[in-house]
């Protein structure tokens, strides 16, 4: 039988081995990527833009926040147009493609293929600056540049408030063609063959062999792993099933641990800002330029910037929670607090939190300098958009947490000691993805490749690779004390969960890099290594389902726990292994559906119960452990996680699961172009301003009431009960 210190060192083993990969990888990578041309020329000797222009053009976009309105080789947000895709339509367009129905005339594909080819020489870049040669081009790509700089000088300019954006946003003539180089050449990119075919436009950019190919090893190797490793889970099961279990019966907390609870009762008030703010956003979809009737709401809170509020909060009242509830579990397990200690934690934590949202907001409104806005304003690329400075402090939290565990991993008592080595791993893999996050620190990268690479290594240290190991860890942990599974089944669960997440989560990192100019090794890397993750999320959800039939629940904590664990094990099956790993994870459908409302569909799914649900429970438990809770408060809360979680089937039913489809749709008949938008590249009604589309747009409310109305329960419930709670 492996003891927990062999846990812990598999552990240990493989939060280190995922990081080398990657950095291992890092310089084929860096050296396999599309080339920033010194200059794109015509062949008549005009000059349309510099390698200086594309990086210059990067750094504007991301100041602007326009990443967080449309989207960059799909890479972005939701609603905006998808910059690479309209620009390489407008340069068909010159090139001689009428409206999207000439699409099947063989001749006028040919020539336009012919007019936008594009051939970087030499195909491969220097490290990290990626600068070379001089790039030739024809004179109907010379027109098609001159036409997309007028067209996203009026779109970003006079019309941008009509978008959902900030009034007259970009007013700089020279700014806008220097973006419009970053997306222009982005749709070289394309068409020199870097990004697998992407973005799609039929008969001029079309998908590679290998998005097939890599779908199919995927199948076979996802079917071949699951056979071998759901065996030997099972094996473990029925071995540990009836090992000797314990309750441990947990003293009043201290006035440390009770100081502890203002923060879940903060983390609450910034869930229901976040549900308010996405309420928001769904507006926007309808309706652009007002609120309910109310103008001028666009200089003050415009799309882009409601948007990176709302995902930012979604990480900060998790985040939050983690850290209050680690204050207040850590004593338990061992580890002293005096409570100026935990003051000083959780105030440091929520200055973090305040500054992260205030500075997302003056940096997208134009408030703060250059270059002061990346550091200390947003970095303006989607997901994370923290200014660098918070991600610093961010990942200097998770380091001393981890310190913390690892210290109750010694001293603490001997049932726990495994659960808290566990736990320091995990916060000290999270820390060194948001330190990665927070690079290059004083300005961004030039290259949008190496950007990319390094982005969505810390998105997956967040929410694929090392939080689902904190997560598990402590709802086992929860089990084993109350005394509803033994300690060496609850180890071999956690052990096994994150060991077998933090490889392949960290590692399907990659699903990210099929379209994105990645070399093209990454797309079998990422399908294959991504869908394996589904393997121990499927086990957890397995075994809450057993746990659930066993029927040996005895007290209203152990219900509430494992209710809550349930509705946490379906989400996480609906959100990550169906729509996530088994759907849009699949290069073959993510080719049509990157960055549309499937992944929405994902999100709205994992996010609020793979980890709302685990989350909100830490308040229930602490609360009840605080003596604010009694166990009829216990009954009432089990139904209100319900109902929450049908709020969120709900918007994916009636809503984001209907307008994924119409997207798929739209999509594979006319090209990338034609995910989203406002209007089509050829000036008529785009998918965002059609009728029936709009009516699905307001079919997400039901869900939005529903679940806003159990989050309101807890809300209430955590503020009525925090002086009790407090008190003791």
């Amino acid at each position: 039988m492996v003891n927990w210190r062999d846990w812990g060192t598999l552990v240990l083993i493989a939060a280190i081995l995922v990081y080398l990969v990657y950095f291992a990888m890092a310089y084929y990578t860096f050296t396999h990527m599309p080339p920033i041309p010194e200059k794109v020329v015509t062949r008549d000797g005009r000059i349309l833009f510099t390698g200086d222009d594309v990086k210059e053009g990067k750094v504007l976009a991301q100041r602007y926040g326009i990443l967080d309105y449309g989207s960059f080789l799909g890479f972005g947000g939701y609603f905006g147009i998808d910059y690479t895709a309209y620009t390489l339509a407008i340069l068909a367009r010159e090139a001689g493609l009428r409206e999207p129905v000439s699409l099947g005339n063989p001749e006028v594909l040919k020539d336009v293929r012919e007019a936008l080819k594009v051939e970087f020489n030499p195909r491969y870049s220097t490290v990290l600056d990626g600068s070379r040669g001089v790039v030739v081009v024809s004179e109907a790509f010379g027109r098609g540049f001159d036409v997309a700089v007028e067209y996203f000088a009026e779109l970003l300019g006079p019309r941008s408030e009509e978008l959902g954006l900030r009034p007259n946003l970009i007013t700089n003539r020279e700014e806008v063609r220097k973006i419009v180089a970053f997306f222009t050449w982005g749709a070289m990119t394309a068409l020199a063959g870097y990004t697998n075919g992407f973005p799609y436009m039929p008969g001029i950019v079309e998908p590679k062999l290998d998005v097939t190919k890599a779908t199919w090893i995927t199948f076979f190797i996802l079917l071949a792993s699951t056979m071998v490793i759901a065996g030997l889970i099972i094996a473990k099961l029925v071995e540990q099933w009836h090992a000797e279990r314990v309750t441990v019966t947990l003293p009043p907390p201290t006035k440390a641990q009770r100081i502890a609870l203002i923060g879940m009762a903060l983390a609450v008030l910034g869930l229901s800002v976040q549900g308010l703010l996405g309420g928001y956003i769904m507006h926007k979809y309808a309706e652009q330029t007002t609120l309910y009737g109310i103008h001028g709401i666009n200089s003050i809170l415009p799309f882009n910037v409601a948007r990176a509020l709302h995902y930012n909060l979604a990480i900060l009242w998790i985040v939050v929670t983690w850290v209050s509830f680690s204050l207040f579990a850590l004593p338990y397990l061992g580890v002293s607090l005096s409570p100026s200690r935990v003051i000083l934690i959780l105030g440091a934590g929520a200055l973090v939190a305040i500054l992260t949202l205030l500075g997302i907001w003056a940096s997208y409104l134009g408030l703060i300098p250059d270059p002061l806005w990346f550091i200390v304003g947003s970095q303006g690329r989607p997901v994370i958009s923290q200014g660098t400075l918070y991600l610093v402090l961010i990942a200097v939290v998770a380091w001393y947490l981890a310190y913390l565990f690892y210290k109750a991993s010694r001293v603490g008592p001997e049932l726990t000691r495994p659960f808290s080595r566990i736990l320091s791993i995990a916060l000290a893999g999270t820390g060194v993805g948001a330190f990665i996050g927070a690079l290059p620190i004083v300005r961004p990268w030039d290259h949008f490749v190496v950007d990319e690479y390094f982005r969505w290594i810390t998105i997956h240290a967040f929410v694929e690779g090392f939080w689902p190991p904190i997560v598990i860890t402590i709802l086992i942990l929860l089990l084993v004390i109350t005394g509803v599974i033994p300690p060496v089944l609850g180890l071999t669960v956690a052990g096994v969960d994150a060991v077998l997440e933090i490889a392949t989560g960290m590692i399907g990192t990659a699903h990210h890099y099929y379209w994105g100019g990645q070399p093209t090794f990454w797309l079998y890397v990422g399908a294959v290594f991504s869908t394996l993750e589904a393997i121990p999320l499927g086990f957890v959800i397995a075994y809450s389902i057993l746990l659930w039939l066993r029927g040996r629940l005895v007290n209203e904590l152990q219900k509430t726990i494992v209710t809550f664990i349930l509705v946490a094990a379906l989400g996480g099956a609906m959100g990550v292994i169906a729509f996530g790993a088994g759907m849009i994870n699949m290069p073959v459908i993510n080719y049509y559906l990157h960055g549309s409302q499937g992944t929405m569909v994902h999100a709205h799914l994992s996010m609020p119960m793979a980890y709302g649900t685990p989350t909100i429970l830490m308040w229930v438990v602490a609360f009840y452990l605080a003596g604010a809770l009694d166990d009829s408060w216990l009954r009432r809360l089990r139904y209100a996680i319900v109902v929450y979680a049908l709020g969120f089937y709900l918007q994916v039913l009636l809503s984001l699961g209907p307008l994924m489809l119409k997207q798929f749709d739209l999509v594979t008949t006319s090209g990338y172009w034609a995910l989203k938008g406002l209007e089509t590249p050829w000036g008529g009604p785009a998918i965002w301003s059609l009728p029936d589309v709009e009516r699905l747009v307001w079919l997400r409310l039901p869900g939005d009431i529903v679940a806003g109305a159990a989050i309101a329960v807890f809300l209430a419930l955590l503020w009525i009960k925090l002086p009790k709670a407090f008190r003791g």
